[in-house]
């Protein structure tokens, strides 16, 4: 099974001036756990829940810290032809539960753990 497969293109923004209180109600509202964070229309990076709640640990004011200081920039990046095998082993190596799918130089999905968990269980029930 490739990436392509199971990848979800569908993937929401937000601008990096936003704060992580505007994070949290966006996840709450759509469901969830990670945004893409652009500036000026371009992807700059990825933000997900687990920066929210590192900063909820740190006893931070979610209204006043924004996207941009917590984004994770050095995106990483997986071919919508690899298999979940090589997707699996791209997060493992980079500790990460997310990747972001690139063709031909442009971010077209993501592809979580969790994406890779059901399609695993889709396959074998």
């Amino acid at each position: 099974m490739k990436v392509k497969d199971v990848m979800v293109m569908d993937m929401d923004t937000i601008d990096e001036n936003e704060s992580l209180e505007e994070v949290l109600k966006n996840s709450v509202e759509k469901g969830k756990g990670s945004f893409v964070v652009t500036s000026e229309n371009v992807k700059v990076g990825i933000v997900t829940t687990w920066d929210v709640l590192e900063a909820v640990a740190e006893g931070d004011d979610l209204s006043e810290v924004k996207a941009h200081e917590v984004l994770e920039r050095d995106l990483v990046t997986i071919s919508p032809l690899a298999t979940l095998k090589e997707a699996a082993h791209q997060m493992v190596n980079h500790v990460v539960w997310r990747l972001l799918v690139e063709e031909d130089g442009d971010i077209i999905g993501m592809i979580s753990a969790t994406d890779i968990f059901k399609a695993k269980m889709d396959k074998r029930y």
